[in-house]
């Protein structure tokens, strides 16, 4: 042949035919199909078989959140490695780590199919499981709106949501192009314009696993029938339709995670007054069990009446979710005394909140406090960071925390036991983006024993008690001159205290002089330091009061009283003393019992705190501030005259009591 060598045609191995291009002159491109190519000479010549090939891929990501829109999970299409024919699906780019949710959000999820192959067609029915912890909501608008119907294990229609374990849509049909005229078909992958054609479906489920759900909530989604164009049976080139083999690509997941809400508030004294109080903290600590717990004692703080407490509230986040104290109470108990013009209470915006909740500029009313020094608003509105972020035990040592301060002036209270309960409580919390959250073990605004929202504080009023003690140390007679001492050996312990008896001569007791000397001690029992300031003395019929013998004594509305103790502080524990010397009254007539009283009549301490069982100089036998002394003169014929002697008088006489004589 002239033009033709039978042994020139070279050709190629079987892996190459597919590049095999025949004359050297020809197109490069192998892929147009009204071209003509040669053979390597005019007596061989090859045509290539275009093989078209069917697939459909499916993408699943969430769009929306209740009403929250989500675009950060759309997938971005990389169709390179599917143009150049080195991979049979295109690359498709979209975050998969669980998204957040909560219990009873209702979650949207897009279904996405893509037409990855040569030929157009139609996604038949899509199919989508119910996981635990989602609920499928038949009536929901965008359900019904794409035409979702329930099935059973056994894929036969239910009507039961209790049966149902998935759903499918035939929204994307042949069958429903035909019947409502919406466009469903997908075309054939456009190499020239690299564009991938998709369709569309959206499903609605409802968390309804508890916020407490530790898992991943996993739902799944494949094609699960499909047909060319013109409907016929076909068969997908790298899937199996309503079978779920990992790696194909016709079917996808989506991910979400619940992470509880979990807000902790520990309440302690952090100073009285201006002094610092450091050793009430608390510690976090994590048992051995796992469990958060806050170590800080709660013996009451020792405080006087008028003192100011600075309590601070610390709220603490304990939970993986980040969010907002937004409303922190606290109570006010009685013997504690709000101070709204204090400026650290204006600081911290406390207000005043009356018996319903309800504000109150009213003192009176005003039976708790709030502050909203912590909510996502006023970190708006100042720019203070008021977040508390989600707690991550692996990579951080505590929880994220904020505090909030309040001051409190301690009144006298009615309490027995003096010790004044302090509540304080987080009453409203907000997530991280200002929505309604759910606390997994607190219930906000109200007191529940146990809860971890919730703290106490104490504090113990330290009492002003002074204690009062008389007793006879000396009884003296004077006779011609002569004056014999004796010592009762009497003490302020003595209780009862034995009467002092003097017996004098009946022809020889007119030119007798009968005195006594009394000490009074007093004593401070309490809590405070303070002084006695005045003590009274309420002289008996019988005995009088000599100026000359008591010169720091003086005569006032019918007693005597004195300030020698005015000026002596009295450190708990300490006592201090005076002495009264008192003269009986030489009559036929004045023999007999002679009681003797002192009362403190005036004390004073820094705090204003007044005795805690007894009222000066108000003459109440039976109170501690209060005591007697007594002494009895007799008078014996026919013997010499008996010097003072110290014995105890019959019981009838020695127990009439103070009030008696008073």
């Amino acid at each position: 042949d002239r033009d033709s060598d039978v042994t020139g045609v070279i050709l190629p191995s079987d892996n190459d035919l597919p590049d095999y291009k025949g004359n050297r002159s020809n197109k490069s491109v192998l892929t147009d199909r009204d071209y003509h190519y040669k053979g390597q000479q005019d007596d061989d010549d090859f045509e290539k078989l275009i093989l078209q090939e069917f697939d459909l891929a499916l993408r699943k990501f969430i769009t929306k959140i209740e009403d929250e829109e989500i675009t950060s999970r759309i997938p971005q299409v990389d169709i390179s490695k599917l143009k150049n024919g080195t991979s049979t699906t295109a690359t498709y780019t979209h975050p998969k780590d669980p998204l957040i949710v909560e219990t009873a959000d209702i979650v949207e999820y897009t279904i996405r199919i893509f037409n990855e192959g040569d030929i157009a067609g139609y996604a038949n029915v899509v199919k989508d499981d119910i996981p635990q912890g989602l609920q499928f909501l038949p009536q929901n608008e965008t359900n019904t709106e794409y035409r979702w119907i329930m099935v059973d294990e056994n894929d036969n229609e239910t009507e039961d949501v209790s049966k149902a374990v998935a759903i499918t849509t035939d929204y994307l049909s042949r069958e429903q192009e035909i019947a409502t005229g919406r466009d469903n078909l997908l075309d054939a992958f456009d190499i020239a314009n690299n564009t991938l054609d998709y369709r569309d479906v959206k499903v609605a489920f409802k968390v309804i696993a508890p916020n407490t759900y530790t898992g991943i909530i996993t739902n799944k989604a494949q094609i699960s029938d499909d047909e060319d164009e013109n409907g016929n049976e076909v068969t997908d080139r790298d899937s199996t339709p309503d079978e779920w083999i990992e790696g194909e690509d016709d079917q996808d997941v989506e991910h979400i995670k619940l992470l509880y809400f979990d807000l902790a508030l520990r309440k302690f004294i952090t100073a009285v007054d201006d002094t610092a109080v450091t050793n009430r903290i608390p510690v976090f600590k994590i048992t051995e069990d796992g469990k958060y717990v806050y170590e800080h004692t709660k013996e009451p703080v020792e405080v006087e009446n008028g003192n100011i407490v600075t309590y601070t509230l610390r709220i603490f986040n304990e939970g993986p979710k980040a969010g907002y104290a937004n409303l922190v109470k606290d109570d006010i108990p009685e013997g504690l005394e709000f101070l709204p013009e204090n400026t650290l209470n204006k600081e911290y915006r406390w207000v005043m909140l009356d018996k319903d909740d309800n504000v109150t500029e009213d003192i009176t009313k005003a039976e708790s406090i709030v502050t909203d020094y912590l909510s996502i608003e006023q970190q708006r509105a100042t720019g203070r960071n008021n977040l508390l972020q989600a707690f991550e035990p692996e990579t951080m040592e505590s929880p994220d925390y904020r505090d909030v301060k309040i001051a409190f002036k301690v009144t006298e209270p009615n309490t027995s036991d003096r010790i004044i309960i302090n509540y304080a409580q987080i009453s409203d919390d907000k997530d991280e983006n200002g929505k309604e959250v759910t606390d997994i073990d607190s219930t906000p605004n109200k007191w529940i024993e146990g809860e971890d929202d919730q703290d106490i504080e104490k504090i113990k009023v330290k009492y002003f008690d002074l204690a009062l003690r008389k007793w006879v140390t000396q009884a003296i007679v004077i006779e011609n001159g002569q004056e014999i001492v004796t010592e009762t050996g009497h003490h302020a312990e003595d209780d009862p205290e034995e009467v002092v008896k003097v017996e004098l001569k009946y022809n020889t007791y007119k030119d007798v002089t009968v005195k006594f000397r009394y000490k009074i001690r007093i004593t401070n029992e309490g809590q405070i330091a303070g002084y006695c300031t005045e003590i009274s003395d309420y002289i008996p019929d019988g005995l009088k009061f000599v100026q000359a013998d008591n010169p720091e004594w003086k005569e006032v509305e019918g007693k005597i009283v004195t300030d020698q103790l005015k000026d002596t502080l009295l450190q708990p524990g300490d006592t201090a003393e005076v002495e009264v010397l008192l003269t009986w009254i030489n009559a036929s007539d004045n023999f007999g019992l002679k009681v003797n009283v002192a009362e403190i009549s005036k004390d004073k301490n820094d705090s204003n705190t007044p005795d805690i069982d007894s009222v000066p100089n108000n003459k109440k036998p039976g109170e501690d501030d209060i005591d007697d002394a007594p002494v009895i003169l007799t008078v014996k014929t026919g013997v010499e005259n008996v010097m003072p002697v110290v014995g105890i008088v019959a019981g009838s006489i020695a127990i009439i009591s103070t009030g008696a004589i008073l």
